[in-house]
């Protein structure tokens, strides 16, 4: 079985604000906020992997 995330309270405050603001989106550009939103998330997480793997490399 996949193990539960946990979010912080500051994760969870900043997933409300993006859903208060999302819903003030009109709905036919909807789409293309959420389709900007991942992947503006999907780089940080790639920069977060480079970065990681540049730190392991470094202390190998």
């Amino acid at each position: 079985m996949a193990k539960a995330k946990r979010y912080t309270a500051e994760q969870l405050r900043d997933a409300e604000k993006m859903a208060a603001t999302l819903a003030n989106v009109p709905e036919e550009k909807r789409t293309l906020v959420i389709m900007m939103t991942n992947s503006f998330m999907a780089g940080m997480e790639a920069q977060k992997a480079i970065d990681d793997t540049a730190k392991a490399a470094a202390l190998a």
